[in-house]
């Protein structure tokens, strides 16, 4: 999806071939599953984005916290599922993926997480990363059993950068589960084990319901705004950046430099077919 200067704004990667990767998805539902009634959370609590079972793993900053932090589930039964997930070879393989279509589709964006990331890990080696092999700080797994979202925007993420998102369970797609993308009036077919990266903070999304009976979930990849903002803040609050003297540059210039970081459609030396 490109924006009318050309910038590529949001990318719906192909799903690979192969058996592999349908066994990865196959095994990673189960996972899933699993972690939903281990974790002994409701499964119909209604939350801002949906009624349907979530666990966070990562780390993030904003919201009161007085630095990078790492986000902590409260209950033994919800760490016991997050460790399980953390440690799925299909979990693992899919949060890679999701890392490759970043790094293909957004080299640039891609090192600005990396260098982020980096940063505040040296300053708190404690963080742990979610998956070795993904850039992205944090992770959401939504455990279902229906993950169907209401219309929302992700407002804490960096506003320019991208979400990772890979659908899976046992759903009629081409009757629901789509993608909609309100503000570009797209409705979006996500079969169980596509991945698709848009700007979730920016863009108003949801999704259409699934049948009774059905089930979707999906692993969720993201950064912080706020973790970017430490960064560019000197490693400190930007609270303690002002207290020094110093100034933000405005909104304006700051947007601007983060657009810059995304890819020309122009730049695509093979672009894929139509």
């Amino acid at each position: 999806i490109v924006n009318s200067d050309g910038e590529i704004l949001a990318v719906l990667p192909r799903t690979p071939a192969g058996e592999k990767w349908q066994q990865a998805v196959q095994e990673a539902t189960s996972v899933m599953s699993d972690a939903r009634a281990e974790c002994g959370k409701d499964p119909t609590l209604v939350h801002r984005r949906g009624a349907y079972c979530t666990v966070v793993d990562g780390w993030s900053y904003g919201g009161g916290q007085p630095h990078p932090m790492k986000l902590v589930e409260k209950t033994v039964r919800a760490k016991r599922a997050l460790q399980k997930l953390r440690q799925s070879p299909a979990v693992q393989k899919i949060a890679g993926f999701g890392d490759n279509c970043l790094k293909t589709h957004a080299p640039d964006l891609y090192a600005h997480y990396e260098t982020t990331r980096s940063m505040i890990e040296e300053q708190f080696p404690e963080l742990e990363r979610v998956f070795t092999n993904s850039v992205f700080a944090s992770t959401t797994f939504n455990l279902g059993p229906r993950t169907v979202t209401f219309a929302h925007r992700d407002h804490q993420n960096l506003p320019f950068g991208w979400c990772c998102v890979t659908a899976l369970g046992d759903f009629d797609d081409t009757k629901g589960g789509h993608l909609i993308l309100w503000d570009l009036m797209l409705v979006i077919r996500i079969p169980s084990g596509a991945t698709y990266l848009i700007p979730s903070a920016i863009l108003k999304h949801s999704n259409v319901d699934i049948a009774s009976g059905e089930t979707r979930m999906s692993v969720t990849q993201y950064s912080a705004g706020g973790l970017f903002r430490w960064v560019a803040c000197g490693m400190r609050s930007q609270a303690a950046y002002a207290q020094d003297g110093n100034k933000m540059l405005p909104g304006e210039d700051r947007w601007k430099e983060g657009i810059a970081l995304l890819r020309k459609w122009s730049g695509y030396a093979d672009k894929p077919m139509p």
